[in-house]
């Protein structure tokens, strides 16, 4: 196999997988479209915008270590939009060690993100790449805004929100499902400390309408401030402009209180599975940036003053699709990195960049407005 293709795009013929190969054509990076079935990666490949002009290779390969061993052999780095993570990625992590390959994925779960931490982290470091989660909107995008507040000194402490309005896709699905049988934690006074349960609150967007939150699974916040010595406590809700997707959160947490956690994982992932097509049958078409928006708010707090972000985005696969082909393109020229092992996207490669490239591509604009005592001042990021 040709070694001029320096990214592997694992589940390329998925909606995301797309995305990731859209963009990184735009950028000029060659990358390998690497998924299950030949012929869908085929028919995938087809349909991207502008994949006429990219110079890409389609491989089918089997979900085993020595399989994809192979196929990463002398890449630089791997974009995997494979989920639930916690199901399928475990072989491609092990893949990518085995090589000395950098390792990327779009899950925002705080199960799966854990174990990337706990371990993975030395394994990477040693081999002096990197694995990184949440190359993402969930949580990559109100990250941005959580760091921003984090340039005004003093600050201790970060709540943020987040509103979105999006279909999920069928991994998105099943991996909802599956992050609902695990516990979810928050930061307070430094220690991870869990939920009872699902927690809900009433929101303001900022625009005025009243929403209900969810901890949605924790978030990656609290995970990627728990190793960070100036924040004493984070914490961050999620509300969908579509009200209904939060009631049947707290459906599937009384199913797993009641039926999920006693049945056998091989009996349960099919029943799972079942169930995820109930929320999204199939692909989703592909996203509107009229239509799909989200809203990230981060206020960030100390015990003299505070600071406020707002990050407007839109497409927020589009806006996975573009962090992906952005960390995969500075990684293709930047081996080893500067920073190995476990990390968020922003904590390897900044999140002035991350936010500069999204805007730079119009999926998202950040504002800013910092207190002090009485004093308020306002600007654009």
């Amino acid at each position: 196999m040709s070694i001029d293709y320096p990214v592997v795009v694992y589940g390329a013929n998925g909606y995301t997988g797309r995305l990731v190969c859209e963009h990184l054509g735009e950028l000029g990076i060659p990358f390998i479209a690497a998924g299950r079935s030949k012929k869908k990666l085929e028919e995938m490949m087809q349909i991207v915008p502008g994949i006429e002009r990219s110079k890409h290779m389609i491989v089918e390969v089997e979900n085993t270590v020595e399989a994809l061993s192979e196929l990463v052999r002398g890449r630089k780095v791997v974009c995997n939009t494979v989920g639930p993570m916690n199901r399928f990625a475990r072989e491609l992590l092990q893949a990518c060690y085995n090589e000395r390959v950098s390792y990327l994925d779009t899950t925002g779960e705080q199960h799966w993100i854990r174990e990337l931490m706990d371990h993975w982290h030395e394994k990477f470091r040693s081999i002096e790449r990197l694995v990184i989660p949440s190359c993402s909107y969930m949580y990559g995008v109100c990250e941005l805004g959580a760091r921003v507040c984090l340039e005004t000194p003093g600050i201790d402490s970060i709540d943020a929100t987040s509103i979105a309005d999006g279909v999920p896709t069928v991994a998105s699905a099943r991996t909802i499902l599956d992050a609902i049988r695990h516990p979810s934690v928050y930061l307070k006074n430094n220690e991870l400390v869990p939920y009872k349960g699902i927690e809900n609150s009433r929101i303001t967007s900022p625009e005025g309408t009243v929403l209900t939150a969810s901890t949605w699974g924790g978030t990656a916040l609290p995970i990627w401030f728990s190793r960070d010595g100036r924040i004493r406590n984070a914490k961050m809700m999620c509300a969908m402009w579509n009200q209904e997707l939060y009631k049947k959160e707290l459906e599937l947490e009384r199913l797993n209180k009641t039926t999920f956690q006693w049945i056998p994982d091989e009996i349960l992932y099919p029943m799972m599975d079942k169930m995820a097509e109930g929320i999204t049958a199939g692909t989703p078409p592909r996203e509107s940036r009229y239509v799909h928006r989200a809203i990230d708010v981060c206020v960030g707090r100390g015990p003299v003053g505070m600071v406020k972000t707002t990050m407007v985005s839109n497409g927020g696969y589009y806006t996975t699709g573009l962090i992906q082909a952005y960390v995969a393109s500075r990684l293709v020229y930047e081996t080893p990195p500067k920073v190995v092992g476990f990390a968020s996207p922003s904590e390897a490669f900044g999140h002035r960049n991350i936010l500069g490239v999204m805007e730079s591509y119009g999926y998202a604009k950040l504002g800013v407005q910092k207190i002090i005592g009485n004093h308020v001042e306002g600007a654009a990021a």
